[in-house]
């Protein structure tokens, strides 16, 4: 016996048109996936608050003073909070990468009472440092941002050359002899080279290291050494890291108008996002 089933045409147009969909979103998902993976870009963006103590000389035409003290110490003797913008833009295509990284400092000291009687040392400090990074080994940034969650992660090391800019305005007062100011704009040649330690898909360590001046542009050294412990996670569905650490930057300017030997060293808080 043969059993015939028919179907009502309506029954017919509506599993087409389910089948119709099913292909579509079947392709569609490859589509968006096959996307994500060719995507060789990815960019970040660190905010982050850096806390310096100050130990070194600054000058100002033929008068200079001299300053040790701990970021603390700097508050207290600080006619007022000081002013601080810092932020870091990186921008990746496959593991090459380039990056800016911007520093703005104002710091006024109140008078000292100590050799020379000074009345007061301004000094505001403006630190720009820009390059291009190269990725010796380790998951390309874009791989990393498409596949945030459950990554396993991998060490990476980076090397990095380019410039730093340094934007120098100091004021020095001393009583009964008067004050002077002076401010100048160097630049010069930098090279360095960061590592990062993954402990697990969150945590990780990082070390950053950089020279240059060279004597260029009256730049003897300009140099900075920073570590941090970051922690990864997602801040309102955008894929971010936590960061804490450490950071010294040493500055040996030749200018005779503005000779500056200073080290700025003390913690830092960062919060970076990615996309």
């Amino acid at each position: 016996m043969i059993v015939k089933i028919i179907f009502h045409p309506a029954f017919k147009a509506l599993i087409l048109a389910a089948a119709l969909a099913a292909t579509s979103s079947v392709h569609g998902g490859g589509a968006t996936e096959g996307k994500s993976v060719q995507n060789p870009w990815a960019f970040n963006l660190t905010l982050y608050g850096w806390l310096p103590g100050v130990d070194g000389q600054f000058s100002a035409g033929r008068f200079n003073s001299s300053v040790d003290a701990s970021f603390i110490d700097i508050v207290e003797e600080l006619r007022g909070f000081p002013l601080a913008f810092m932020g870091r833009l990186e921008a990746h295509y496959e593991r090459l990468g380039l990056y800016v990284d911007g520093n703005y400092l104002d710091l006024d000291f109140e008078p000292r009472l100590d050799r020379g009687i000074s009345k007061g040392l301004s000094s505001q400090i403006g630190i720009m440092e820009y390059g291009v990074m190269y990725r010796l080994f380790g998951a390309p940034a874009s791989e990393q941002v498409d596949h945030w969650k459950g990554m396993t992660r991998s060490n990476k090391l980076e090397v990095y050359a380019g410039g730093r800019t340094l934007w120098m305005d100091n004021q020095v007062e001393l009583s009964g002899i008067g004050s002077a100011s002076a401010s100048k704009s160097l630049t010069s040649p930098l090279i360095g080279g960061r590592f990062t330690v993954e402990f697990s898909p969150e945590w990780f360590v990082l070390v950053d290291g950089n020279g240059g001046g060279f004597g260029l542009d009256d730049v003897d050294f300009a140099g900075s050494v920073m570590g941090m412990v970051g922690y990864r996670t997602i801040l309102f569905g955008v894929p971010a890291s936590l960061e804490a650490g450490y950071r010294a930057l040493r500055l040996d300017l030749e200018k005779r108008s503005i000779e500056t030997n200073v080290t700025l060293s003390g913690p830092f808080i960062g919060l970076t996002g990615y996309w």
